[in-house]
């Protein structure tokens, strides 16, 4: 039976996931970019429906697969049982017990094969028919070394911890090229914890059990193998339902165009937005250049500027705005900002990034110089050009 302490350290332990799963789940969805907005009215104008995805497809089959596994082995496996076969409770006499037997394999003639005459005298011992009964007839007849219950809790072992590491892998490769349930392998892998934990309490409670005839008293429900069993399967068959219905509604928010973005998608809308602002600059200089070369949109420029400096030298000189604007400085720490700026230039250049030896930064220097010389004749041309053409007020 599960421990009281055991309890409180799982709540103990599970209550910042749960809390966190209770606000994600309440939790308002952002709201789409343009681009998701743009693929929106693109896919609802066309006219041809998207195709699902083909690992969507073949994980929804592994997950139905894995589920009729587990429900097989709850509702329609029966693992034999020599009381059960011949309608006979667990203590009955030895006598009893005999003669049904060799009735039984008088009419059948593989029940010898199923259930070998040796367990027959085994059972003449109450302790071995509540061994038989808690630990099941695989563990009971090919477990030699199987002489207390923890031998037969050691044998059962490998059989579930190999559902669980099959469960663990369907779980993993279902959330493996859907980058938003990936937070759910973390729950996933907690439950199967959890339900490790639950497993070995059926086999402590089982091990309570003093006598044959309190189990029978337990009917047997929730307690030694036949408990584990149902416990592990029933609880992975609904854990692969789930992993089901989520990979299914992730599938439909993608098809809409609703649900969230995986990596591929967030890396094309930068690109997109990148590509963008650059076409806007580029667009920004070219206008520029064509309003400086013709007379008249230099004229509406230089207007607009001046028009522009006016109306800044108006708002900085309102003591209103020096209020606001001294507020919200004195809550930044600007010279703890340009500090941290310096230093870390200064480190950037003491480990060589920038100028990794003194030539190059012999050379860095004379082509920064040329180029500056270079630039300075047009840049003086064009002021002389640019304050000849500009109108005079007088």
């Amino acid at each position: 039976m599960v421990d009281a302490s055991i309890i409180q350290i799982l709540v103990v332990l599970g209550l910042p996931y749960a809390i966190q799963g209770v606000r994600a789940f309440f939790a308002k969805p952002p709201p789409p970019s343009p681009l998701q907005r743009l693929n929106q009215k693109q896919q609802r104008s066309s006219s041809t429906p998207s195709k699902p995805n083909r690992w969507n497809q073949l994980m929804l089959l592994l997950l139905g697969l894995t589920t009729l596994h587990h429900l097989y082995h709850v509702a329609l496996y029966n693992p034999p049982n020599i009381f059960r076969t011949l309608s006979l409770p667990a203590d009955c006499p030895n006598f009893i017990l005999h003669q049904s037997w060799k009735e039984r394999a008088a009419l059948d003639p593989t029940f010898m094969v199923k259930y070998p005459d040796t367990m027959r005298e085994r059972f003449k011992a109450m302790e071995n028919r509540l061994f038989y009964e808690v630990y099941g007839q695989d563990a009971f007849l090919h477990c030699d070394h199987c002489t207390e219950r923890t031998d037969f809790v050691l044998y059962l072992i490998p059989e579930a911890m190999a559902s669980y590491v099959a469960m663990a892998a369907v779980l993993g490769i279902a959330t493996t090229q859907t980058s938003h349930l990936n937070k759910y392998r973390t729950w996933g892998s907690a439950a199967l914890v959890v339900l490790a934990v639950l497993e070995y309490g059926t086999y402590q409670k089982g091990a309570e059990v003093a006598s044959l005839s309190s189990l029978i008293k337990h009917e047997g429900w929730m307690i030694g193998f036949r408990g584990a069993h149902l416990l592990r399967h029933g609880s992975m068959a609904m854990m692969a339902i789930v992993v089901m219905g989520l990979l299914h509604r992730s599938a439909k928010q993608q098809e809409n165009g609703t649900g969230p973005r995986d990596e591929i998608e967030i890396l094309n809308d930068l690109c997109a937005a990148q590509e963008a602002m650059i076409a806007r600059q580029r667009a920004m200089q070219l206008a520029r250049a064509a309003s400086l070369r013709d007379p008249l949109l230099r004229k509406h420029f230089v207007d607009y500027w001046k028009k522009r400096e006016v109306e800044h030298s108006l708002l900085t000189a309102d003591s209103e705005y020096k209020e606001a604007r001294d507020m919200a400085l004195s809550r930044i720490d600007v010279e703890g900002i340009m500090q941290e700026a310096n230093n870390y230039i200064e480190h950037v250049i003491k480990a060589g990034e920038r100028m990794p030896d003194s030539q190059e930064a012999d050379t860095a220097s004379s082509s920064s110089s040329a180029a500056a010389n270079d630039t300075a004749a047009p840049t003086t041309t064009t002021k002389a050009s640019f304050a000849g053409s500009v109108p005079r007020k007088e």
